[in-house]
């Protein structure tokens, strides 16, 4: 069996495996698995990978999931509204990753006063 099949075997199998990584969340109202990472996401906007925004009022989440999970097997488009467990956010940027898409999401998150 090669690499890419092994890494293809483990991604149905360990990643994307409920009691391991995965998590359910709702994507425009559908349920799908996929394994969240904000801990990346916030290193991504620290070290200006993705973008140069200055806006610290905003949240940023990477999901890693199967094109498959999506509604209609359709991967998303840049720029594009979503809604992620019933909260708006846009999607910033897609990429393809060994089989999964990594896709980055931002929300405006308002900070409170104190």
């Amino acid at each position: 069996m090669s690499l890419k099949d092994r890494i293809a075997a483990d991604i149905g199998r360990v990643f994307m495996n409920r009691e391991h990584f995965a998590e359910t969340h709702f994507w425009n109202g559908k349920q799908i698995v996929c394994v969240p990472d904000e801990e990346e996401a916030l290193k991504r906007k620290n070290n200006n990978v993705n973008d140069i925004s200055w806006d610290n009022n905003t949240r940023e989440i990477l999901l890693h999931t199967p094109l498959e999970e999506l509604p209609g097997g359709r991967e998303p488009e840049p720029n594009t509204q979503v809604f992620l467990d019933g909260r708006t956010m846009w999607v910033v940027n897609v990429g393809h990753n060994m089989g999964m898409l990594d896709i980055l999401l931002s929300a405006r998150d308002p900070r409170e006063l104190m």
